[in-house]
């Protein structure tokens, strides 16, 4: 078993000194992991959300599976919290570690695909000087057209993501065992234009309307690339999944914890 660490700039600290110390007196192999040229069995993750979805990009390709250790506000992705890390390396040293495979986006945009395990966001470019200053989408799911949406954007979430910045704009939460995805408008423009829950099998295309603003689209919170009027993106269930180790709290406990 090879445990590699994945902490955000900086916040070494004396949670990680005390797991890596746990871990060495089982002689479990660790390292802090800098540029993933090593692929360990197992990244435990140190940090926010955040931290833990730049982990996931790289989990998702070496398909790695992931435990994190909350270093953050709410912490939605995290399993344990500082206090536990001994207790995580006694898991760990007896396999008792409990997983749940959580479904992953595919966006493919201008021959290029993206993943993310949170989200993927159209949002409008504000730097973008011109004409309009909204963004203007048709969105269509299993080639259906569904609306033509005049807002600051749209995000198109996970399970997983549900409980991020779609939560933020008034989506709904999903349970992280639920096979579908919800498309969530940023600040529409009107009222009858609402956050859509759809199976996961189907994909989803957005596209921008002649005279939208510039948008960017960004995937877990990565600026990835720029769209202009005419462009579209279509965004699809991966066949990448990332294994997410499991607290002692369910779901529904988390929630309620989490969100007061």
């Amino acid at each position: 078993m090879k445990v590699g660490i994945f902490i955000k700039t900086g916040v070494k600290d004396k949670s990680v000194d005390d797991f890596i110390n746990a871990l060495n007196a089982r002689n479990i192999e660790n390292f802090i992991l800098t540029d993933f040229s090593v692929r360990p069995d197992l990244i435990v993750v140190f940090g926010g959300d955040g931290t833990i979805l730049a982990a996931a990009q790289r989990a998702m390709i070496d398909n790695v599976p992931i435990v994190a250790v909350n270093k953050g506000r709410l912490g939605f992705l995290s399993a344990y919290e500082p206090d536990e890390v001994k207790k995580l390396a006694g898991l760990i040293a007896d396999n008792s570690l409990k997983f749940t495979e959580r479904s992953v986006l595919a966006i493919k945009c201008k021959n290029e695909v993206f993943y993310a395990l949170n989200d993927a966001v159209v949002e409008r470019d504000k730097a973008f000087i011109g004409a309009s200053v909204i963004c203007k989408i048709s969105l269509k799911i299993g080639g259906n057209s569904v609306y033509d949406l005049s807002s600051d954007g749209v995000i198109i979430s996970t399970p997983t993501g549900s409980t991020a910045y779609s939560l933020s704009a008034g989506g709904v939460i999903l349970a992280p065992d639920l096979k579908s995805f919800i498309v969530t408008p940023i600040c529409s423009h009107s009222l009858s234009t609402r956050p859509i829950v759809y199976a996961d099998e189907t994909e989803a295309e957005i596209t921008l309307i002649e005279s939208s603003a510039d948008c960017i689209l960004s995937t877990d919170g990565r600026p990835v690339t720029k769209l202009t009027a005419g462009d579209s993106i279509k965004v699809y269930k991966s066949d990448k999944k990332l294994l997410l180790a499991e607290g002692e709290y369910n779901f529904y406990t988390k929630v309620k914890n989490k969100l007061g």
